[in-house]
């Protein structure tokens, strides 16, 4: 066989692999949407859907939803990581705090499958990869601002994990209607996180109306559907 008959004979072999990859990547930017918007209830067939292609084509890439579980929630431990590694960088103890806690609260508040992640939901595989990953980085950043005393003696790195919880059911319970709501708990939180001679924060964001909070309790108590429309906005 000469060198142009082989040459031809990889072109098809090379389209397949290109379409191969190309299939993958569109999974789990879809699975990256999804979830981001309705968490973990979604199934493979409705990932495949968002995708446009084919659910025979989802389970060759994927065999069940926990393995494009695994896939896509590796991307986001790895995001979380370099968000905290840049912190950890920062040279001011409680900047580079802050701002782990403020970014890594952002990023569950956009994303509720980041949510059900940090909260172990639905036995989700990753949970315990994402706790070991960071679990280090959170301890080093934690005690550093100890040793500058700007933290309160109390506060641990073992508080963490609650504090991340406690921040995601305000998005959880009225992320819809005021999607930056969670800065003003955390504003709060941090003010008891923080030494007694640390300046107290400005709370900007406001509560929510009255009105809004009958609408939250009403979506907070309505079971959750796995149709595509769960968690669509209410009226404010």
């Amino acid at each position: 066989m000469n060198s142009s008959s082989a040459t031809a004979d990889q072109a098809p072999a090379r389209a397949v692999r290109k379409d191969v990859a190309r299939n993958r990547e569109l999974l789990l930017t879809a699975a990256d949407e999804v979830f981001a918007e309705r968490g973990a209830d979604v199934t493979l067939d409705e990932v495949a859907r968002q995708a446009g292609v084919g659910v025979a084509t989802a389970y060759r890439h994927f065999d069940s939803k926990q393995a494009l579980l695994r896939a896509l929630f590796e991307n986001r431990i790895e995001q979380v990581t370099e968000h905290m590694r840049r912190a950890e960088l920062l040279p001011d103890p409680r900047q580079a705090l802050e701002t782990f806690l403020y970014q890594a609260c952002e990023l569950q508040a956009r994303d509720r499958g980041m949510r059900e992640l940090v909260h172990a939901n639905h036995g989700m595989p990753g949970a315990t990869a994402f706790r070991e990953r960071l679990e280090p980085i959170a301890n080093r950043i934690v005690e550093r601002a100890r040793a500058a005393g700007v933290l309160r003696p109390e506060f641990t790195a073992a508080d963490i994990p609650i504090l991340l919880v406690t921040i995601g059911g305000v998005s959880d319970y009225a992320g819809p209607l005021a999607p930056d709501l969670w800065r003003r708990y955390l504003d709060f939180l941090m003010d008891g996180v923080f030494a007694e001679d640390i300046p107290r924060r400005r709370i900007t964001v406001p509560p929510l109306a009255p009105e809004q909070i009958d609408l939250a309790m009403d979506r907070w108590h309505r079971p959750r559907s796995r149709s595509a429309g769960s968690d669509t906005v209410l009226p404010s």
